[in-house]
């Protein structure tokens, strides 16, 4: 479908007055489109009550968006609707048509999403990358998980009308990747942007890659965005905990994630009171311990092992997970008093422990809280980056599809 949607029908209005006609005409499309994006599918009777016009006017206004390719006749009829003569004609979206296409760029892995119009999930696909490669490979990864996946289920390159992706420790503007080890407050963090990606043109090397204009977000601030969306999390506002190799955070407020002016709200990972840097020192050598292994880093396996211990009751392993918890509800803590959310979300690869985190988190949380805030363990699992990218890429094509120009 053109970006123009619905060029004017029929008879031309006079000379003087075509410049408000149009306009009006483009304001009456867009109603019509909203319309229908809000409905399963509408009758021409229904354009004309909700848009408020003549039925010739909805009539040409429905005739317009069949012509475009964004609404087709529905076969189906509501449940329950009853005629005793024969029924109306109802029309729907070609979801299927306007897919949107959610990336997600990780350090170990790289993650595609495919939704319709409607938000409904088409595909999840997910891939292994080595965590030392640099930004073309890794982009190029994730690019061919995309085109595979597209098609795997059948979608033309030409129906994917928004791509969004996101990535580790973009900040300023949605754009820029920061090494936050470069300013004062991130002196001997652990550096939490991938490697090389704070020395590229980010926008610009996953456009080119994709072939496409892709909108590029901080990847927990996405996390935070599906919570909101799919997650279940029924709240306006809330407050997202990632707990991982680094700890991140994201505010949702009144449904909308928020950035800030420089795009690093909620950055509570960077503050060194919280202990992060010491507990997961502490983790790592308990991990290995445990483990019996002399590897410098700790695997996936490792902390495996010490969640297991912990909830077997090992002394040592439990007081290791109860810092990480500790300096987890602080973080929260600072941001449930700035925010007073309806929830917290912990989500990230170390709430994957379940109640052997969940558990001392939600305990010192409350004991560092006013009042008692709603908590829940994330149920997205590894694609909830993927899946709020898929979301702003949705909100960026509902919005185009929307806007009304002169």
């Amino acid at each position: 479908m053109s970006q123009d949607i619905g060029e004017t029908r029929g008879s031309k209005a006079p000379a003087g007055r075509a410049g408000d006609a149009h306009l009006l005409r483009r304001l009456n499309l867009s109603a019509t489109v909203r319309a229908f994006l809000d409905a399963a599918s509408l009758t021409v009777s229904d354009v004309r009550s909700i848009v408020g016009v003549s039925r010739p006017t909805a009539e040409d206004l429905v005739a317009t968006l069949v012509d475009e390719g964004f609404v087709r006749e529905a076969l189906d009829r509501p449940n329950g609707e009853r005629s005793a003569g024969r029924p109306a004609r109802r029309y729907e979206v070609v979801a299927e048509d306007f897919a949107v296409v959610g990336v997600d760029i990780g350090a170990h892995k790289v993650a595609v999403v495919v939704c319709d119009l409607r938000g409904d999930v088409l595909a999840v696909r997910r891939r292994s990358v080595d965590s030392r490669i640099g930004p073309a490979g890794r982009i190029g990864a994730a690019a061919r998980l995309a085109e595979a996946t597209l098609r795997q289920i059948g979608t033309k390159r030409e129906h994917v009308r928004s791509v969004a992706c996101g990535i580790t420790g973009v900040g300023a503007n949605d754009s820029e990747v920061m090494d936050i080890r470069t300013v004062p407050a991130g002196h001997d963090l652990d550096v939490y942007s991938l490697p090389g990606f704070d020395r590229i043109d980010v926008v610009s090397e996953v456009s080119e890659r994709f072939k496409h204009d892709v909108l590029v977000s901080n990847d927990i601030h996405l996390a935070a965005v599906a919570e909101q969306w799919r997650g279940g999390a029924g709240a306006r506002d809330l407050v997202y905990m990632h707990a991982g190799r680094r700890l991140g955070a994201a505010i949702v407020i009144n449904g909308q994630i928020h950035n800030g002016r420089h795009g690093l709200a909620a950055s509570v990972g960077s503050m060194k009171i919280l202990g992060w840097a010491e507990a997961m020192a502490q983790l790592d050598r308990e991990s290995r311990r445990l483990a019996g292994s002399a590897a410098e880093e700790s695997t996936s396996g490792n902390v495996r092992t010490l969640f297991e211990a912990a909830a077997n009751g090992d002394r040592t392993a439990v007081r290791t997970v109860d810092r990480v918890a500790e300096a987890l509800a602080l973080g929260a803590s600072v941001l449930v008093h700035a925010v007073d959310p309806d929830l917290v979300v912990l989500g990230g690869g170390l709430s994957r422990a379940g109640d052997v985190l969940a558990g001392p988190f939600e305990r010192h949380l409350a004991a560092t809280s006013l009042n008692r805030t709603g908590f829940r363990v994330s149920l997205l699992g590894d694609e909830s980056v993927a899946l709020g990218a898929a979301r702003l890429a949705l909100d960026d094509l509902k919005e185009r599809l929307l806007a009304v120009q002169a």
